[in-house]
């Protein structure tokens, strides 16, 4: 199974990198503990960085034996995760397992995400919201670019139930499904 962490996003609402953000209390940046969430179920990790967090996510985990950093690839670049997906799914030829996991859901848990990627072709949903990010597929580079020239469409939720066929992975709502879009205020940042 291949991880595929999508750190690339401009970060916008939250206000600074949310990738290579450390917040309060946990013990590694965003990147950080994603890579090592996902190290015990994937045989290899691709971070799919932006020009920007490129070189500082190489700092922090590109020496880590198994996790390749990618950028998104011309002409699909910068529409989001299905821009991430094309740039993994170009790195292999043939159909892959992926497992997928933002990096603004520091405090997702090796547990759930065990159990994600037990369960083919699905992705997790609350009470709250459907997490389209966390998801588990399998998929070829030739069937995304496809989809995406066929339909034009860009919205992870459709790729992942329309084009991958995925059921929804059901969970109560709790802080480990915490999204972050907006930072608060850390009086001891710098």
């Amino acid at each position: 199974m291949i991880g595929l962490v999508y750190a690339g996003g401009k970060s916008i609402r939250f206000g600074k990198d949310k990738a290579t953000y450390h917040v309060p209390g946990l013990p590694a940046t965003n990147v950080q503990l994603a890579v090592e969430k996902l190290m015990p179920l994937c045989q290899q990790i691709i971070v799919c960085a932006n020009e920007t967090n490129r070189a500082h996510i190489i700092e922090l985990v590109g020496q880590v034996p198994a996790v390749q950093i990618i950028c998104d690839i011309p002409p699909y670049d910068h529409h989001g995760p299905l821009s991430a997906i094309i740039a993994c799914t170009s790195q292999f030829s043939i159909v892959q397992d992926y497992l997928t996991l933002a990096v603004d859901y520091p405090y997702i848990t090796k547990d759930t995400l065990a159990i994600l990627a037990r369960t083919s072709n699905s992705y997790i949903v609350t009470s709250q919201h459907k997490h389209y990010s966390l998801a588990h597929f399998s998929i070829s580079n030739e069937q995304v670019t496809t989809w995406v020239d066929n339909n034009s469409d860009w919205r992870l939720r459709s790729f992942i139930t329309n084009k991958c066929g995925c059921y929804p992975l059901v969970y109560r709502s709790s802080t480990e499904f915490s999204n972050l879009n907006y930072r608060e205020v850390d009086l001891n940042e710098k």
